[in-house]
């Protein structure tokens, strides 16, 4: 995928079948207004009738229209993704230049072999598929995270090739979808569940780039709340609400996920690796590292790793997918 926002798959390629399976996955990046263009008419092209499509929008705001309609049926904020089911019927529009997002065209097929046939979110985009209809996995758009935004850009750098390749690139997909399921359940079951304002989510933020931007500072939530005009209660719910964990959950997330890319993609020492990402020790880091992956630092620093931390990948994927089956 290139930094341009050409349209192109993880290496360049229209479509790639996986493991010689009837599985398609396509990857698209956009960051302005010929290429998002380009990308819609891709879409329907590639794909006949509908296209089965995981939207990931990291900035500005995308908006679905019916043919004929003025008002949009549908509204991506900005952190949002979903799994959203595009026909002739729906137009999507990005009016501002400044954007990026990604979509991730996936095959009915893929889904069927890993979603429950009974699965409400499932069943919403069967639905829509059968009538023909534009339609979305969660009726409420999810919320980004640091883990999301971690393998959306193992993604876009990813140097695999070949076998390697097909497999990085399945696998990552399934990282996605089940952190798609994951949030579609919580959100299902909790009765409390609202959509944020416009300012409030802007509000949380501006609160989630201070903490990625100064991570090296001590702060307490009644700062961080009275920073941004609101307070503690608010700043608690809000932040949850808008990225699905505490506001310490998403920092500890973001320090964690930058550590490991920095420690497999560049030649930096464990100590330069602490310091930036706020640990006055390298011996606090090396062990909050451990507590949070299972292993310590230096195993990738040892050279021995690539293999590792695909198995490890796998592993945490079907993990997740025995605990949620009932």
């Amino acid at each position: 995928m290139t930094q341009s926002g050409e349209v192109t798959t993880l290496k360049g390629e229209s479509t790639d079948q996986i493991f010689n399976l009837k599985r398609e996955a396509s990857i698209y990046y956009s960051d302005s207004l010929s290429t998002f263009n380009d990308i819609k008419s891709a879409f329907i092209k590639s794909a006949g009738n509908s296209s089965l499509q995981m939207v990931f929008l990291l900035k500005g705001k995308l908006n679905g229209y019916l043919t004929g309609s003025k008002k949009a049926c549908l509204t991506f904020a900005e952190q949002q993704h979903n799994i959203l089911l595009i026909n002739e019927k729906l137009q999507l529009q990005i009016k501002t230049e400044t954007h990026e997002a990604i979509f991730i065209r996936i095959d009915p097929a893929f889904l069927s072999m890993y979603i429950p046939a009974d699965h409400l979110g499932y069943l919403n985009l069967k639905d829509g598929m059968q009538k023909n209809e534009p339609a979305l996995f969660s009726g409420c758009n999810l919320h980004m995270t640091s883990e999301i935004a971690a393998i959306l850009n193992a993604l876009r750098t990813s140097e695999h090739t070949g076998f390697c390749g097909k497999l990085f690139l399945e696998s990552k997909i399934l990282e996605l979808l089940v952190l798609q399921l994951s949030q579609f359940e919580l959100r299902k079951d909790d009765p409390a569940v609202r959509q944020l304002k416009e300012e409030e989510l802007d509000k949380m933020h501006e609160v989630k780039e201070f903490l990625m931007n100064n991570m090296n500072q001590q702060f307490s939530l009644r700062s961080l709340a009275h920073m941004v005009g609101t307070n503690e209660f608010n700043l608690k719910r809000d932040f949850k609400l808008a990225f699905g964990t505490t506001v310490f959950g998403y920092l500890t997330d973001y320090k964690m996920t930058l550590a490991k890319r920095m420690l497999i993609e560049k030649d930096v020492t464990i100590a330069e690796v602490s310091e930036k990402t706020g640990y006055k020790y390298a011996t606090h880091f090396s062990s909050a590292f451990k507590k949070y992956f299972g292993y310590l630092p230096n195993k990738i620093k040892s050279g021995k790793l690539s293999l590792l931390i695909l198995i490890e990948d796998f592993s945490v994927v079907f993990e997740n997918f025995v605990t949620m089956i009932p």
